[in-house]
């Protein structure tokens, strides 16, 4: 008889199928597990039945109950884990300033380290994010969502150039007195860019016109600077539709290409159209400009000339000094990354002369004349006369690169950064 008794007393209380353990209850909502191991305990009246029916043990039941009896309903969440004391967190006055920045700037930990004058280290400032939350500036998607249209890591370096036209004069990027010291002092108004988008190496070019003549002869300078440098592949550019770039017409386009790229094993692209994030490295290299350079530099610049040598420093210092943390770049340089993929790439291959497109004029109708072509020589002579003095503009531009490296010793490899300066 006390052995059948022994045994009714160790069984097992009933449960179904579908009743959940107190440790999924738990993941689920603290709060609720507990109040259901309350529950059970009002019908079962023992804190090992209760424990061995959700699968616990009687410390967490007896907790439970204890909780429940001093605090009541609301002491039934979980209680915070934060220590006491905290000899080594950032002051309140550091805290506000990573806040504050982060409100005005939008930036990340990283990019509030390195340009948001905050001298905390990353980690630090995403540990004071997560504490006092801002929400980042949101920029508006394709339908939310970022895509990717091709491999990056397929392209050979300084092989696919994303190539756009930015208004520097721009109401939206600009303070209001760097805009206007830029409308009195005459600078130039166009920028032209090619970014490369496998090592993020930018080209850049000015100009005041908006014209075809000078997207052409800008994208047959980055061509011509390339060759120079002993890379032979074929390029390739990727433009949206204006007319800068050879607009709409389908038969302009294939002429430009049979005419003008093909002798130079070149090809021009188009984006998809009503999608700007097709071209979006270049697109946000733009952003970096406005940023980094007009903003905080245009208005110590009183003409074009001062203007051109700016654009040049900054150009360096984009190419030479400053980390990128894009895609696949993982904070390296652009030259740095490469050389990881080319190591007998030249330094001088980042310093493309940043010249005024205005004044070149037309190509010599003969490009060859320029870079030797032994492809498409059917079509050579094809090739109209649009920009008649290229050569002459590209050595006055290269020209023009050697006094300023010669004039300037920190162009030539010295510690010291190119810019600011």
């Amino acid at each position: 008889m006390k052995r059948r008794r022994r045994r009714l007393r160790g069984a097992k209380p009933a449960r179904s199928p579908a009743q959940m353990t107190y440790a999924e209850l738990r993941a689920l909502n603290p709060a609720a597990a507990r109040q259901k191991l309350l529950e059970a305990f009002d019908s079962l009246v023992s804190l090992r039945a209760v424990a061995v029916l959700f699968e616990t043990d009687r410390k967490t039941v007896r907790k439970a109950i204890r909780r429940f009896r001093t605090g009541g309903p609301g002491s039934l969440s979980d209680l915070s884990r934060r220590p006491h004391h905290s000899p080594n967190q950032t002051s309140p006055a550091l805290e506000a300033l990573v806040v504050a920045a982060r409100r005005q700037t939008g930036y990340g930990p990283l990019r509030l380290h390195r340009d948001g004058g905050v001298s905390l280290p990353p980690g630090t400032i995403r540990n004071i994010l997560r504490r006092h939350p801002v929400r980042p500036k949101k920029r508006k998607t394709w339908r939310g969502t970022r895509r990717r249209i091709y491999q990056w890591d397929d392209k050979e370096p300084l092989s696919f150039f994303q190539t756009d036209l930015k208004v520097i004069r721009d109401r939206k990027a600009l303070p209001n007195d760097v805009y206007v010291h830029h409308e009195r002092a005459g600078l130039p108004l166009y920028q032209w860019t090619a970014a490369c988008v496998r090592t993020r190496l930018r080209f850049l070019a000015y100009s005041n016109e908006k014209t075809m003549a000078n997207g052409l002869l800008f994208m047959s300078l980055v061509v011509f600077w390339v060759r120079a440098h002993g890379l032979h592949h074929r390029l390739y550019f990727q433009t949206d539709w204006g007319e800068e770039f050879g607009g709409k017409s389908p038969r302009k386009l294939a002429s430009l290409d049979r005419r003008i790229f093909a002798p130079l094993d070149a090809a021009l692209l188009r984006i998809r159209k009503g999608r700007t994030t097709d071209n979006a490295i270049v697109e946000r290299s733009h952003r970096s400009d406005d940023e980094e350079f007009y903003a905080p530099k245009l208005a110590r610049y009183p003409n074009t000339d001062s203007f051109l040598l700016g654009a040049f420093r900054w150009q360096c210092h984009f190419n030479l000094r400053r980390p990128h943390f894009g895609k696949h770049m993982n904070g390296r340089r652009p030259l740095d990354r490469a050389r990881e993929i080319l190591p007998q790439l030249r330094r001088d291959v980042a310093l493309f002369p940043t010249i005024l497109l205005d004044p070149l004029g037309p190509l010599p109708q003969l490009l060859h004349d320029v870079i030797p072509i032994t492809e498409h020589r059917s079509v050579v002579h094809d090739v109209p006369a649009h920009y008649r003095r290229l050569r002459e503009g590209f050595r006055r531009g290269a020209r023009a690169l050697s006094l300023e490296t010669t004039a300037h010793p920190d162009l030539r490899g010295a510690s010291e950064p190119v810019f600011p300066c």
